[in-house]
């Protein structure tokens, strides 16, 4: 928010409010930042397997990231960012090391090992393009190139960086840009593509096992059987000891390894909320702007907006019902140039001005056949002048203008990679939702004229398909000024806060004042040293980094951090560190299962005498009749019970099984009949299946491009020596 941006300037107020006892509690803490990590390489983002990644090099990865964005990041988003080329660098150099060891790549000279760039163009210009490539020319994974776009785009880069016209020149440039990025990013894929390609083909299931496959998965036996429930024992007849806790933990304990020390804290804030004076301050500051509003020049007004308020000045029209309630009737009753306001709704005052009133379809319906030329945006591939397109435009509009039906044959001009499937049409769209040039030529023109229009994207010979009746539209100028606290009001809570943290320099002293205080104490979650922050906390980096800074020591209070509407105290309470977790730090996440075991050794001597499959009824359970093969999923009745399902596939007919412990309950069941072996079975299409399963955990997926199993253990076996922490 404007106002929010402006509190900044506080430090050296708030030494004076606070006291020079104060001043060496500040001042400790900024000569300890400043004599850490003199150890550190500067020129080091990591080692990785010995391999250094450069500073300079992965930063200028970063800025080309968010470059991609084409707006300015927030802070959280582009530590977001940060770490997202950090993971694909990591990626890129584990995969090529491991490319190069086993021969894959080459390398050439002191360079390190890539993709040939004849690999790499063969893949480009290649009849069934990878998908990549793909979404580049067309920006749909699903699109269709053909070699002849892909050469006119390389034609036009290699002749409009040289051109002497500036447009072409810099729409060249931008293309070679975007190449340049994508040829990067691109040879990763090709190179991972490679390796799994490897792993892949290298899959092999022998005619012997896929028999065995084959009848796992074709033979049934019927199966009848019972499950008591772990919920007919209360909680209160299985209490835990610590030995059930301890046998669990000593069975399970590689569960629970943690690839990197983590840390949690408690925290305490002062929520920071306009005062009284800061309310009156305001209205009094709309007042003025409101006057303003009232004397502006037209052309003075969206300046205004813009300059004051906390919102961009919208020249759209709107229709009645779409403005706040305070003013939505009065909008459309007054005439031009008349203010209303101000009033107060959503935490702001508002303001108004009416700037434009008319009468205007609500949306429109239109078609359109798209002349494109070298140099207009998203114009890949495009070699056609802006002369010969408007020419050609003309042409277009002349023909159909003479004869309609001529529109659908036309489309096959159209450089709108869709027109044929669409006829060219664009649908009903509201008012303003086009482009402007298209969305005035439907509204000045009448049903059925045909138009030719000029876009950044090219000509377009729009044919008015249909309008709905006028009604009432109006411009209205609004300026919003939030309701927000003063920089006085942000200096009474930081000064509470900073004394807060001088005073209280223990956990004790910490938990005491804030019980005394009636300050609510958040308890974070455990958080690793490249975490975006902590959670409840935006954009809280810096509260991360002094968590894991070395000197911080469980118990430790931390300084005051600024969260723009609050202000932050907190105590690191837990460290974790890099292994197999304790027990008593996973011990409440495996309660529920450590007393699901108790109440399977109480369940099983309830059952110690059952022999029959009727006896279902004493633990108000019934018998089920189904078809089981290993490849069935779950139970009827009690969800997935791979344990039991295993059993029940592979037992021997009439004879009752049990109790056998699973995820719900206990078991028992017996075998009515036993399947028979199909009298043909197709071996090839179980090793097909068995290959293709195999292949789906190595490539990678849509849901998760980057977890493949085939990556997985490289980057775990891995030596990695990171600096990350201490550049961002």
């Amino acid at each position: 928010m404007a106002a929010i941006g402006k509190i900044r300037e506080k430090s050296g107020l708030l030494l004076v409010i606070i006291g020079l006892a104060l001043a060496a509690f500040v001042l400790g803490d900024l000569f300890k930042n400043l004599g850490q990590n003199n150890n550190i390489d500067r020129d080091k983002i990591a080692l990785i397997n010995g391999e250094k990644v450069g500073v300079q090099d992965f930063s200028r990865k970063v800025s080309l990231q968010a470059d991609r964005y084409n707006e300015p990041l927030s802070t959280e988003k582009s530590y977001e960012n940060t770490i997202d080329v950090w993971n694909i660098t990591k990626r890129e150099v584990i995969m090529r090391q491991q490319m190069t060891k086993i021969g894959l790549l080459v390398p050439v000279g002191s360079s390190n090992a890539q993709i040939s760039m004849d690999e790499f163009m063969s893949n480009i210009y290649s009849v069934t393009p990878n998908r990549e490539v793909i979404r580049f020319f067309t920006g749909d994974y699903n699109g269709q190139i053909a070699q002849d776009q892909v050469k006119g785009f390389f034609d036009f880069i290699e002749r409009g960086v040289n051109s002497e016209n500036a447009e072409e020149r810099s729409q060249a440039m931008e293309y070679k840009q975007q190449w340049g990025l994508f040829k990067n990013s691109f040879k990763d894929v090709l190179m991972e593509t490679k390796y799994n390609n490897l792993i892949v083909k290298a899959y092999y299931l022998p005619k012997a096992l896929a028999e065995m496959d084959f009848i796992d998965n074709n033979v049934s036996n019927q199966v009848a059987y019972f499950g008591a429930s772990y919920n007919i024992i209360s909680d209160e007849d299985a209490v835990a000891t610590d030995a059930d806790y301890q046998a669990y933990y000593d069975e399970h304990k590689n569960e629970f390894n943690a690839e990197m020390e983590s840390r949690k804290i408690d925290y305490v804030s002062w929520i920071v909320r306009p005062s009284n004076k800061d309310v009156v301050d305001l209205r009094s500051q709309i007042d003025e702007y409101y006057n303003e509003m009232k004397v502006a020049e037209r052309r003075e007004v969206s300046y205004i907006v813009n300059r004051v308020g906390d919102n961009r000045y919208d020249s759209s029209w709107v229709s009645k019902g779409s403005l706040s309630v305070y003013i939505d009737s009065a909008a459309f009753t007054y005439e031009v140039g008349t203010v209303l306001g101000p009033w107060e709704e959503n935490s702001a005052y508002h303001i108004a001005r009416i700037m434009s009133k008319d009468s205007r379809p609500d949306s429109l319906k239109a078609s359109q056949i798209l002349i494109s030329y070298a140099g207009a945006y998203g114009a890949q591939g495009i070699t056609r002048t802006k002369i010969g397109a408007r020419a050609l435009a003309d042409s277009i509009r002349d023909v159909v203008a003479n004869d309609d039906s001529s529109f659908e044959t036309l489309l096959l001009k159209s450089d709108d990679p869709k027109a044929v499937e669409t006829k060219g049409e664009f649908g009903w769209f509201k008012d303003g939702a086009m482009l402007a040039e298209i969305n005035d030529a439907c509204i000045d023109g009448s049903i059925g004229d045909i138009v030719v229009v000029e876009t950044t994207i090219g000509y377009s010979v729009i044919r008015i398909d249909d309008k709905l009746e006028k009604t009432p539209k109006i411009k209205i100028a609004l300026i919003d000024l939030p309701i927000v606290f003063s920089q006085e009001t942000f200096n009474e809570s930081y000064s509470k806060a900073i004394k807060f943290a001088a005073v209280n320099r223990t956990y004790e002293a910490f938990d005491t004042a804030s019980a005394n205080s009636g300050l609510n104490v958040i308890k974070g979650e455990f958080v690793s040293e490249l975490s975006g922050g902590v959670t409840g906390l935006r954009n809280s980096r810096d509260v991360v980094k002094w968590m894991f800074d070395a000197e911080t020591n469980v118990g430790d209070i931390s300084k005051v951090f600024d969260f723009e509407d609050r202000v932050v105290v907190a105590v690191l309470t837990e460290t974790r560190p890099e292994g197999i977790l304790p027990l008593e730090d996973v011990k409440e996440y495996i309660a529920p299962l450590v007393i699901a075991k108790v109440k399977a050794s109480i369940l099983k001597e309830k059952m110690a005498n059952v022999n029959s499959l009727e006896q279902a009824s004493e633990f108000n359970a019934q018998v089920d009749t189904s078809l089981i093969a290993f490849s069935t999923y779950s139970l009827q009745k009690y969800g997935p019970e791979p344990r039991i399902i295993s059993r029940m596939a592979s037992a021997d007919a009439d004879k009752i099984e049990g109790p056998i412990a699973g995820d719900q309950g206990l078991y028992y069941f017996k075998v009515l009949d036993k399947g028979q072996i199909p009298a043909s079975n197709d071996l090839q299409y179980m090793q097909q299946r068995s290959a293709s399963v195999f292949a789906q955990k190595v490539y990678p997926n849509q849901r998760n491009p980057k977890a493949t199993n085939a990556y997985t253990p490289l980057e775990k076996n891995a030596d990695i020596e990171s600096n990350m922490f201490f550049f961002y």
